[in-house]
């Protein structure tokens, strides 16, 4: 099947992120802080 690029932008939309950034702002979870917590971690010698 072979059609316009025109009818393919109509069907599957732009890639803008904007129904993600619609989603997150919907979510109940929004002010939720996903910043990992900083850890520490020891240092080894590296026998090379």
């Amino acid at each position: 099947m072979v059609i316009s690029a025109e009818e393919f932008r109509r069907l599957t939309g732009t890639a803008s992120g904007q129904k993600l950034i619609d989603a997150l702002q919907a979510s109940p979870y929004r002010d939720v802080d996903l910043a990992p917590e900083p850890v520490t971690m020891s240092v080894h010698d590296a026998d090379l």
